[in-house]
């Protein structure tokens, strides 16, 4: 099944977001209703949407985290959006 998602450009300009940054960014947002729930989903789901592997979508939610664009909310495969 397809999964579909928005790029706002916003996400671009504002955040200066690129690339699986960029993918993984828009798809969480999305999956979590424009940043207002917990996204449940998880690395496997985030590979399929991104079409790469686990190990590079763990290496670009580590910089998401690190820009404090997502944070952790109780555990690895859960993530909260903190949109700036």
């Amino acid at each position: 099944m397809a999964k579909k998602f928005e790029i706002y450009d916003w996400m671009m300009k504002d955040m200066g977001l690129s690339g699986n940054e960029l993918v993984a960014f828009a798809y969480l947002y999305g999956a979590t209703k424009k940043g207002t729930e917990v996204f449940t989903g998880g690395y496997v789901e985030l590979s399929s949407v991104m079409n790469t592997t686990i190990p590079t979508v763990y290496n670009t939610i580590k910089k998401l985290r690190d820009r404090q664009l997502v944070e952790p909310d109780g555990g690895m495969d859960r993530l909260t959006l903190k949109i700036a």
